[in-house]
């Protein structure tokens, strides 16, 4: 990882309260396809352990389910909060000086291949975490094809699209969901598959403001990071809350999140 990609992936204080709402069921349901009793699955990039200890039902008691973050905040979250969940561990690490005792048959990453750098040298490391026949399963975003109906305020989309830039100035991939197939392949992945997990929320519904209140939050949690880059200024990241808060209550109609699910078996 770029030091620059590093110091901006860095979780702000807040998240792990965001984190926390997640479950396998609605945040990484991809993974239902592939999780069986008996399975050793890693899950890179845990943050504050949600999914990762959902994971464990699915795997059983002859199971093992192990969670790696650089955060250690968010690690000590999990480990204190999950201590009773005996085949569960977690590793505070860098994924790129992790060396596992034993090869995984699952290695899972969501929502975290966006926040790194040279994506492609990523792909590679997890391909070593994975037994022969072991699956990789990718699951993120295309930011750039996010859709918000009628048109998100001017003071937001002024935000987003610096938030992008912020992003892909550091080296990040903000069309990652659309590239990681083209990516696992290159790095000699077989049966290579791209699902459709798109989140897809309507004023109608009760999500509606916790769904499109996602990038509420990321302006008041990370908006403070390109203040201090220097990509929006403190008035501009304020106004554009306030004016996305009153398009969440009065004026949305849809918001569509754009995210894919990408499997691959490394070869035997």
């Amino acid at each position: 990882m770029s030091n620059e990609a590093g110091k901006r992936a860095e979780m702000p204080s807040g998240t792990a309260a965001l984190l926390d709402e997640r479950s396998v069921e609605k945040s990484n349901a991809n993974l239902l396809k592939v999780l069986q009793p008996g399975q050793r699955v890693l899950d890179v990039g845990c943050g504050s352990g949600a999914i990762t200890q959902g994971i464990c039902k699915y795997v059983g008691a002859s199971g093992h389910v192990t969670g790696l973050d650089s955060s250690k905040e968010l690690i000590s979250l999990a480990k204190e909060k999950y201590s009773n969940i005996p085949n569960l561990s977690f590793i505070e690490g860098n994924l790129y000086s992790f060396e596992p005792a034993e090869l995984f048959d699952v290695v899972t990453m969501a929502r975290t291949l966006q926040w790194l750098a040279a994506p492609a040298a990523v792909i590679s490391r997890l391909a070593g975490f994975l037994r022969p026949g072991g699956t990789l399963c990718i699951l993120d975003y295309n930011h750039t094809k996010i859709e918000f109906t009628p048109a998100a305020p001017a003071s937001m989309q002024h935000f987003y699209d610096q938030f992008l830039r912020w992003r892909a100035d550091a080296g990040m991939d903000n069309e990652i969901a659309d590239n990681a197939d083209f990516l696992l392949s290159q790095a000699g992945f077989e049966n290579v598959s791209s699902f459709d997990h798109s989140i897809l929320s309507t004023a109608n519904q009760l999500h509606f403001p916790t769904v499109a209140g996602t990038w509420t939050v990321v302006a008041q949690l990370r908006g403070p990071q390109l203040v201090a880059d220097q990509y929006v200024t403190e008035e501009e990241r304020l106004q554009a809350i306030e004016d996305y808060q009153r398009w969440i209550g009065f004026i949305g109609r849809k918001i569509l999140i754009y995210e894919r699910a990408i499997h691959g078996v490394k070869p035997q």
